[in-house]
């Protein structure tokens, strides 16, 4: 590896990273006109990924139905609104060092929010990149059934960034292996009915093609979010339909990103599955689900046998 390359590599381990990886920015070819590093810095050779791990322990809590503020707290909203931005800043201000330009890429939120600024952008400002295709793209891990990135490390139990550079770095190798196994429990676990059973969107890196279920992010984001009241734990059924229980407006004050779903079956069934099957490095000794699951909406509330 290249000095530049393994400087990089070291000021993301020791900013936070648990997980680094550098794609060329061939690895796009194929990416979407309006989904491309372009978008962002139309200079760009490099793409720098970085990954950090989600305690486990604010998804068994979650699981267990005890308390979820944590996911919210430390693995969602720190890792995105404090880690993250210290990060990104340490690796960008490296390569601004050694007289490269860099752009530090966090959770999008409101991609193309506005109108062309210049006749050849292929949309409006805020340019987007799919994290989890960077993710792929960078040698760190795969796209699983659902949609949501997974690792040999973690499984689903990271957050992805990136770093896009003028800087040619050394490209890390695509990952060769595989995670999902296919047993959709991503599918039947969320509430939300959001994950389509056929791996039928196809994104292709190098000539290997990778792949994933549609995701109806309508859907999604009404659970995700709590928003839909029924599928809410904090939802006593004694407030008008409607309206948004008091955790979710709790929520929004508090964090810019947060979940109240928090990835019931794309996270943590999908977590569990690859735990209990020996497919993913980490080992816990306890079993993040171990006993019957509670379950919201059309289905009822509570524990179901």
């Amino acid at each position: 590896m290249d000095a530049l390359t393994q400087s990089v590599r070291r000021t993301a381990l020791e900013s936070g990273a648990d997980l680094v990886g550098f794609g060329p920015i061939s690895r796009f070819d194929n990416a979407p006109e309006d989904c491309h590093p372009y978008t962002i810095l139309p200079q760009t050779r490099s793409v720098v990924a970085v990954a950090v791990r989600q305690p486990r322990g604010t998804l068994k809590a979650a699981e267990e139905g005890t308390y979820f503020q944590a996911y919210s707290a430390d693995a969602y909203w720190y890792l995105n609104e404090v880690l993250a931005i210290q990060m990104l800043r340490a690796i960008t201000m490296l390569l601004e060092e050694e007289g490269y330009t860099s752009v530090p890429v966090h959770n999008p939120f409101h991609p193309h929010s506005g109108r062309k600024l210049r006749e050849d952008q292929p949309a409006g400002p805020d340019g987007i990149v799919s994290l989890r295709v960077v993710g792929v793209a960078a040698g760190l891990g795969e796209l699983g059934h659902s949609k949501v990135f997974l690792t040999p490390q973690f499984g689903p139990r990271q957050r992805v960034f990136a770093v896009l550079t003028d800087a040619e770095l050394e490209p890390t190798p695509l990952f060769a292996g595989e995670v999902c196994d296919g047993c959709l429990a991503c599918v039947g676990e969320c509430e939300a009915c959001a994950i389509g059973e056929e791996r039928s969107v196809k994104v292709r890196i190098e000539g290997r093609e990778y792949s994933h279920a549609p995701l109806d992010t309508g859907r999604c984001g009404r659970v995700h979010w709590g928003v839909d009241p029924p599928y809410s734990p904090f939802w006593t059924g004694e407030e008008p339909e409607g309206e948004e229980p008091s955790y979710h407006t709790w929520l929004k004050h508090r964090f810019r990103h947060f979940s109240v779903c928090v990835g019931r079956g794309c996270l943590r069934a999908c977590l569990d599955h690859l735990e209990k099957a020996g497919r993913i490095g980490a080992r816990f000794r306890t079993p993040l689900i171990e006993r019957a699951r509670y379950r919201f909406g059309e289905t009822g509330s509570g524990y179901k046998a």
